[in-house]
């Protein structure tokens, strides 16, 4: 069980998490990500998988034309991966809020 300063603290993360971004908290509520996650990430994976089709047929048919499109579409997914799409983000973006401030002294 925990004590009421644990209680108190939890509560106060959970409204503090909830004024920063709703969606986040719902999908907490919900156990599952917001699906808008999952369609980017889709989207990055279908990316990067279009850019390894594309080299691998411009090598086979040896058409530059072709491994010069692939190399333009992988910049873009490698573009696409730092810029932050998808569902990975999440945890990188939240990282300095859980850590980047001290914990509440407690009071004697």
């Amino acid at each position: 069980m925990l004590s009421h300063y644990e209680r108190q603290e939890l509560d106060r993360i959970r409204q503090r998490m909830e004024s920063d971004d709703p969606e986040l908290a719902r999908a907490f509520e919900r156990g599952a990500p917001p699906q808008r996650w999952v369609s980017v990430r889709v989207l990055r994976r279908g990316l990067d998988l279009f850019a390894a089709a594309l080299t691998v047929l411009g090598l086979v048919t040896l058409n530059f034309g072709l491994v010069f499109l692939a190399a333009l579409v992988l910049a873009g997914a490698a573009c696409a991966h730092v810029a932050g799409w998808g569902g990975d983000t999440l945890a990188a973006e939240a990282a300095p809020r859980r850590t980047g401030g001290a914990a509440p002294a407690e009071e004697s």
